[in-house]
């Protein structure tokens, strides 16, 4: 696995090239259903059409990996989401980890939620007195 320092160093001459990441519509974001979607979907944004091969050479790893990742088989380091995203010049993976972050404080921080919980404690209090 190739640190942070070596991934740049192969990436950097072609990011000096390409545009800065944009935000991706955020229904596209909504669209996507798991880790892979966000992966696909940020292939498919990209401005420059750099083929995969390249790709995954400068993420560190062979072709078929990459497409292991893309079907949601295998992970990406946050080093490598950060230049396959620079790479495609979107933010499509940072997006939808955003959007998986709202969703779980908000199942969290729910009133169903803070209902169950105190449910909870209320049966441990009266197993407590009984």
């Amino acid at each position: 696995m190739k640190n942070f320092n070596d991934l740049m160093q192969l990436a950097l001459p072609v990011l000096m090239e390409i545009p800065k990441p944009r935000l991706i519509d955020e229904g596209l974001i909504a669209s996507c259903e798991d880790y892979g979607d966000a992966i696909r979907l940020c292939l498919d944004k990209r401005v420059r059409r750099i083929r995969e091969s390249e790709i995954a050479e400068y993420l560190g790893f062979r072709p078929p990996h990459l497409a292991k990742v893309k079907n949601g088989q295998g992970y990406l380091t946050s080093d490598q989401e950060l230049v396959l995203q620079h790479l495609c010049s979107n933010w499509a993976i940072g997006q939808y980890a955003d959007m998986r972050k709202k969703q779980i404080a908000e199942l969290i921080d729910s009133p169903e939620a803070e209902i169950m919980r105190l449910r909870a404690r209320v049966a441990l209090l009266e197993s407590k007195a009984a």
